[in-house]
């Protein structure tokens, strides 16, 4: 089936806290730029690699949204879904995150098939693969 409409952009939207606090961690911790900020309902939109990713704060419903409440996971133990962020460097990025205080879940791994890649949580228990292709 072939869509009648054109994308321009794709993202996705996380559900979080504190949206002050994670637009911080996105722009000055893994390097997206904020395009815009709400205050009612706190929201922020942030841009990285022309994907856009927006931060909504949880427990606020839409009229557009019946039935759907956001929610952090707060626990990275169980994920639904994972936010991948692809780097020329995974080792250089999994020393600066560390050297932040980011929390990783392992070393940076060297698989067989070439590349890199480590997990590390947002503060609202998101899980981001950082990696680098082979």
């Amino acid at each position: 089936m072939t869509t009648s409409y054109r994308a321009t952009r794709v993202g996705t939207i996380l559900a979080v806290e504190d949206v002050d606090a994670s637009a911080r961690f996105y722009a000055e911790v893994l390097g997206f730029a904020v395009e815009a900020r709400y205050d009612d309902p706190p929201y922020a939109t942030l841009v990285l690699g022309g994907t856009r990713l927006s931060l909504a704060e949880q427990g606020h419903p839409a009229e557009d949204r019946p039935g759907v409440d956001l929610v952090a996971p707060g626990d990275p133990a169980s994920t639904a879904a994972l936010l991948v962020i692809e780097v020329d460097d995974a080792d250089a990025a999994f020393g600066a995150l560390e050297a932040a205080g980011v929390r990783t879940l392992a070393p940076a791994y060297h698989p067989p098939w070439g590349g890199c890649r480590f997990f590390c949580v947002d503060p609202d228990g998101y899980v981001i693969e950082i990696e680098e292709p082979a």
